[in-house]
């Protein structure tokens, strides 16, 4: 009976023990959790593994490749920096504006929401919550990026709050926002040419395919315009580039901050009257209005095509293939391009922060305040590091403080197989500073400001043009880009509640799309009749309803956003 007892005795002592250590081991757990909440986002974001929250994430913008960038290394080390796991999803299968709708109507919201050109959408369905409070409570890091005329940029027009953080911040330039482009060969042959009228750029084109009218055994092409949907702007738009004037969408703004439309000015009809000789003369592409997106890079990736009018960004896929052929003649330089007697040019556009939707909280995020804390956590210098610049010893070296890519490191950085792979650079739509911020330690933000990879930006293809143009930065080929008190006016949306607006922007959407393919392919003889047809129909369609409406805006954002 005693062994009994003894046996009995020493079991509870260790059931005893082996609880209090289970009790210890909750108690370190609790206390150790509560002294890290004690670190603001701005110093230590780093959360213990228990307190992992999950967030998900719609990014509705579709010229983002979906990629998840949560199983990335550097998505990864965010995730433990945040202590926020992602679930992020894309538009897959249909296009922004159907996706938007869908999910207001069945309520299947996100917690956060990149709406880009749905934002409308959302907002007319009540679906996104006020950040003014959240951002003041919560956004130590967002304040310290966006300054108060930042902000106010994003404020509703009817109710003046905000509702998201646009990714729309000023860039760093080390190419020409827009132009109509040539190929290296081309610039070379005709002694590098610098500003061109629109005539002189023509001439140009047909000069060269008289001497080369093939290209690895294929005809060249002269010029071309990528209509597809959307992109359609790159033909629509020129006339008030040719004109001088900056992108402000399907308006022009004058000196006295006053928009007029274009869609059916002088300017339009000059450029579609010279795009129609050229049509007659075999320089343009007979394709123009069928290619899709991807025939359109396909066709610049060739090195057949010579002449277009377009964005770099809209362009980068084909440059790189182009790149990856060793092609390096065939890689299209932007000029600055005018109509005869126009004195400036506003190729490099507007450079700002913006009013671009970026990131919102949803009305179904069941905790508004975690999530605008992990947008927060997004800004801290720690996060921007790795967002940026990668992994410390495997993307980036820091010696003596100081963080810079070694040659190795720099070739990582600009393949983008590889920064897919790792997640670097992947979180452009998250808020973020201006190009040429420097952290708390001195160190830029992005490693696109630095020293090295300013030099390293130009391949030697490149370098000749710098030469032969005797510049440092191909961006100065355009003059600088401005900074208007209204912003960029494309990035002003009608509202729902202007329909007769919507309404007469479709219909003129739709017109010009129709007679455009009409009037630039037609007999010489044919042209001047499709025009005035187009005008009329144009008219009848109040193709300038929305002219006061943008109006409006533009004075509203003078008198409201605190620039000068």
């Amino acid at each position: 009976m005693k062994g009994k007892k003894l046996f009995i005795l020493i079991l509870t002592i260790v059931i005893v023990m082996v609880i209090s250590a289970l009790l210890s081991g909750c108690s370190t757990t609790k206390t150790s959790s509560k002294d890290s909440n004690k670190n603001t986002p701005s110093n230590n974001t780093s959360t213990n593994s228990k307190q992992m929250k999950t967030l998900s994430l719609y990014i509705g913008d579709s010229t983002q490749s979906p990629i998840d960038f949560t199983k990335t290394p550097v998505g990864q080390k965010l995730a433990e920096l945040t202590g926020v796991n992602l679930q992020v999803s894309y538009v897959v299968g249909t296009d922004e504006e159907t996706k938007a709708t869908l999910m207001v109507t069945g309520g299947d919201l996100p917690d956060i929401v990149v709406t880009h050109n749905a934002y409308q959408i959302f907002r007319n369905a009540n679906d996104l919550i006020p950040l003014d409070d959240l951002i003041d409570k919560y956004g130590t890091n967002i304040k310290r990026w966006y300054s108060p005329q930042d902000l106010n940029k994003m404020r509703d027009p009817k109710d003046g709050h905000i509702y998201y953080l646009t990714p729309a911040r000023k860039s760093a330039y080390y190419y020409p926002y827009s132009g109509f482009y040539l190929p290296l060969e081309v610039l070379r042959d005709a002694g590098w040419p610098k500003k061109l009228t629109l005539d002189q750029y023509f001439t140009i084109i047909e000069d060269y395919i008289k001497k080369h009218p093939t290209y690895n055994g294929q005809p060249v092409i002269g010029f071309t315009a990528d209509t597809d949907n959307w992109r359609i702007f790159t033909l629509t738009g020129a006339p008030s580039y040719l004109a001088g004037n900056a992108n402000t969408g399907d308006v022009w703004v004058d000196d006295n901050n006053k928009a007029h439309p274009f869609a059916i000015s002088q300017w339009a009809h000059d450029y579609y009257k010279k795009l129609n000789e050229e049509w007659n003369k075999g320089i343009l592409d007979k394709q123009m209005f069928t290619r899709n997106y991807d025939s359109y890079k396909a066709l610049i990736a060739s090195g057949r095509l010579l002449g277009f009018y377009d964005q770099r960004w809209d362009i980068q896929d084909a440059i790189n293939s182009l790149e990856q052929q060793k092609l390096y003649d065939r890689v299209p330089f932007a000029l600055p391009v005018t109509f005869d007697g126009v004195t400036k040019e506003d190729y490099n556009s507007i450079n700002i922060t913006g009013t671009t939707p970026g990131m919102s909280i949803t009305k179904s995020c069941k905790d508004p305040v975690a999530a605008m804390k992990f947008l927060d956590a997004m800004c801290s210098d720690e996060a921007l590091k790795l967002e940026n610049w990668g992994i410390e010893g495997k993307d980036y070296t820091v010696k003596d403080g100081k963080m810079y890519m070694t040659p190795e490191q720099l070739n990582q950085y600009k393949n983008s197989s590889y920064t897919q792979k790792e997640g670097v650079g992947l979180y452009w739509e998250f808020p973020h500073p201006d190009a040429g911020a420097k952290l708390a330690d001195g160190n830029f933000a992005s490693p696109q400001d630095s020293p090295e990879y300013v030099a390293s930006v130009y391949k030697p293809y490149e370098k000749e043009v710098l030469d032969a143009y005797h510049l440092t930065n191909l961006s100065e080929m355009m003059a600088p880009p401005l900074d208007t008190p209204y912003g960029f006016v494309y990035d002003i949306s009608i509202p729902d509640s202007e329909q007769q607006i919507k309404i007469a922007n479709q219909k003129a959407s739709d017109l010009t799309r129709k007679y455009v393919a009409q009037m630039i392919p037609a007999k010489p003889d044919q042209f001047e009749s499709i025009w005035k047809q187009y005008v009329s129909e144009m008219q009848k369609a109040k193709y300038d309803l929305e002219v006061p409406y943008i109006q409006q805006q533009i004075d509203w954002r003078i008198q409201h956003w605190g620039t000068k």
